[in-house]
């Protein structure tokens, strides 16, 4: 046979016991919410600190990135501007012997002969001219070897025209700008 106890203390004890138990847990739980709260706000603390940091970090590189191309262009406009004094001193050191040339070659031009046309490239120099007269073209070539600005000067072509009037053609050795 079964015994039952029927005392109100033990439903009572039990009550306590449950209560207890319960209120433990429901302390736990908050124990726990507060601290995965805590643990939540140090982490977006953090994470609003490392999206600042990142935030600086893009605006100094956009700054630098800036600075870099600023430098970049400089530099390139500087070695433009270097290149473009440097080929101006090639053509005025061009420009001075072309005016050299001139300059000594006024003088040996016989009366009864005249230049047509004056055809240079990097090492050599072609003279056109009409003369009345070969032997004034032969004085020519004469005079223009004797010109330290030419070297090996010569005569490449000597036709006379149905006018009568000679063309000729001197090639030199023009040699390099220095």
């Amino acid at each position: 046979m079964y015994q039952v106890n029927l005392f109100p203390w033990r439903t009572r004890a039990q009550r306590r016991r449950a209560t207890f138990w319960l209120r433990l847990l429901v302390l736990q739980l908050a124990l726990a919410a507060a601290v995965l709260t805590g643990v939540l706000g140090v982490l977006n603390r953090q994470q609003d600190q490392e999206y600042l940091a990142l935030l600086t970090l893009v605006r100094q590189q956009t700054e630098l990135t800036e600075r870099f191309q600023q430098r970049q262009r400089a530099m390139a406009r500087l070695a433009s501007l270097t290149a473009q004094v440097e080929q101006q001193g090639i053509n005025g050191v061009h420009n001075r012997r072309y005016l050299q040339l001139l300059q000594q070659l006024s003088p040996l031009l016989p009366a009864a002969l005249w230049l047509i046309a004056l055809d240079t490239n990097a090492q050599n120099i072609r003279l056109r001219g009409l003369s009345r007269r070969y032997e004034a073209v032969t004085q020519f070539e004469q005079r223009l070897v004797a010109l330290p600005l030419l070297q090996h000067g010569r005569l490449t072509e000597v036709v006379q025209r149905q006018d009568g009037l000679f063309s000729f053609t001197l090639t030199a050795q023009w040699g390099r700008d220095e």
